[in-house]
């Protein structure tokens, strides 16, 4: 599978949700942030979408590309907070919104350099 379009990203996200609660969840309320070129420490880019259950619990879903696995992704529950300084929009200006996220003008805007971003 490769992850062409924000249908193909939810669709993952459904196919391998790490939990029922989350798959319940994302098929509710998703919203992707976009692509981020570092997810945490020591892992490469990938995206984030947040999904909300009816009852209004929220989780941040990491995907990220992991040659190694056989579908090439692998998703998780991202913990902590959301890494704006990495977004895709930060470096590379994106206009597709698989990478920008689904609503970008209401995300922080935020130097690459390591500076802390404001609060959305």
């Amino acid at each position: 599978m490769t992850i062409r379009t924000r249908n193909d990203l939810i669709k993952f996200i459904e196919d391998h949700a790490p939990s029922d609660s989350i798959l319940r969840a994302v098929t509710h309320h998703n919203e992707n942030l976009g692509f981020f070129t570092n997810l945490t420490v020591n892992r490469g880019g990938g995206w984030i979408v947040r999904v909300t259950s009816k009852f209004k619990r929220q989780w941040l879903i990491a995907v990220q590309l992991d040659e190694r696995r056989k579908f090439g992704y692998y998703c998780w529950i991202l913990s902590g907070e959301i890494p704006w300084k990495y977004h895709n929009n930060v470096k590379f200006k994106s206009q597709n919104t698989l990478y920008t996220g689904d609503y970008p003008t209401d995300y922080p805007e935020v130097e690459n350099d390591n500076s802390t971003s404001r609060n959305n």
